[in-house]
């Protein structure tokens, strides 16, 4: 199917019973309005953090400096201590040398350093700016991928949609900071297109290539599984598989014992700011979470086993609202952004799919939750307010669940 054969508005009820109104509508809408007049602040604020990012980043303090040792450390054959925090350390400070120590622990699956092994060939600076480049590149494909389903902000104001993407802070943290976040809202978008087209399996081989972000789509496809969406879990356990087979035939069995100690430590095992600091340089008050909320109250009233079975029960009554709605890819996303155990502000860019889509129905509040995301989401200017956009982001997850949307459902497949 092509896009040119998607509908440009979906059944209204007359049409459909019982699936709801038109996620389409036309005309006037005073949150579509409202959105549409804070691009230009919002577009202000997100001005003021390239200012601040961009130097910040091409001089070495950025979240690409780790990802450009791995990219070296693998392509010399020392991937066996990628996860080795003093030998990563010491790789850093030769190949993007700092006045000041700084330590961003390389702490993704090692089969995403294929895409940073070219880059490592560069001088720093030059591959922070070609990935930068590159970055710029998929979120105008995320863009492309995006338009037919934001129809109706293009019919508001064509250039809207693109807009949108270039107001939404998170997505300038992930381009400013040299992270890989719009790599996987592009994999996302893209899997979303292919539930559209009821060709679940692609939805999840996609999906499942996002593992580099695997804390976000795990429970994208724990819900999918929970949903009996069998296709779209197989896709995910081909491509993931493969994934982490690649990982642990590159790192090794001590790279990857490394690499489970390591995701511990900047888990469960952190029970004060020094530990945190140890492994990624943050707080989980920087987190647009579950984590990151319940931690900034609850960090100084409980102990540290209180304060995870608290973020672990919270998580589980999530997916459990989740799991009861109708199953939705934007849903599964809001939800897994919640439910991570680390989700830093460049990587709520995912978020981008159900706002946009909340922003296109007529429901004020599913409307209302997205403009309250899009706004809340520039608080994490300043990292350690991050956890606050974490609430808006609850009343997206009741808005994606609640909306009765052709765009937000999966009908069944029919890929054979």
């Amino acid at each position: 199917m092509s896009d040119a054969s998607l509908p440009t508005t979906v059944p209204t009820p007359a049409e459909a019973p019982g699936r709801g109104r038109s996620a389409t509508v036309t005309g006037k809408f005073w949150p579509r309005e409202l959105a549409l007049g804070l691009l230009v602040p919002l577009i202000a604020l997100v001005i003021l953090a390239w200012t601040l990012y961009l130097p910040l980043g091409l001089a070495g303090l950025a979240d690409f400096r780790s990802l450009y040792t791995s990219g070296y450390m693998a392509r010399t054959h020392q991937a066996r201590d990628l996860y080795d925090h003093d030998i990563v350390q010491q790789f850093e400070d030769k190949l993007v040398p700092l006045p000041k120590p700084f330590n961003v622990a390389m702490d993704h699956p090692a089969y995403e350093e294929v895409l940073f092994v070219p880059l490592s060939m560069l001088p720093y600076r030059t591959a922070f700016l070609v990935f930068m480049l590159f970055n710029l590149c998929v979120v105008g494909l995320c863009v492309s991928f995006l338009s037919p389903y934001f129809r109706v902000l293009s019919q508001t104001w064509k250039p809207f949609p693109a807009l949108l993407f270039a107001a939404f802070f998170p997505i300038t943290k992930a381009i400013t900071t040299g992270q890989d976040s719009v790599l996987l809202l592009a994999l996302l978008a893209r899997a979303f297109v292919c539930t559209q087209r009821k060709k679940d399996l692609s939805a999840g081989l996609l999906t499942g290539l996002g593992l580099f972000k695997f804390q976000i789509v795990v429970p994208i496809a724990v819900l999918f599984f929970l949903w009996k969406r069998w296709r779209f879990v197989l896709g995910f356990a081909i491509s993931s598989a493969a994934a982490g087979a690649l990982s642990v035939v590159w790192v090794g069995i001590h790279g990857t014992r490394q690499y489970v100690s390591m995701l511990l430590g900047m888990s469960v095992r952190v029970t004060s700011e020094t530990d945190a600091l140890k492994y990624y340089a943050l707080s989980p008050k920087t987190m647009v979470n579950l984590r990151g909320l319940l931690s900034a109250i609850f960090w100084a009233h409980l102990g540290q086993w209180w304060l995870q079975g608290l973020i672990a029960a919270a998580s589980v009554a999530v997916l459990f609202y989740a799991m009861r709605r109708r199953p939705s890819l934007p849903l599964a996303i809001v939800a897994a952004v919640l439910v991570s155990y680390h989700c830093n502000p460049q990587d709520a860019s995912i978020l981008m799919i159900p706002l946009g889509l909340c922003l296109c129905g007529d429901s004020l509040w599913a409307a209302c939750a997205a403009v309250a995301t899009l706004v809340a989401a520039t608080v994490a200017i300043v990292p350690l307010y991050a956890y606050i956009a974490a609430i808006p982001v609850l009343a997206l997850l009741h808005a994606a669940a609640r909306t009765p949307s052709d765009f937000l459902e999966i009908t069944p497949s029919t890929e054979s």
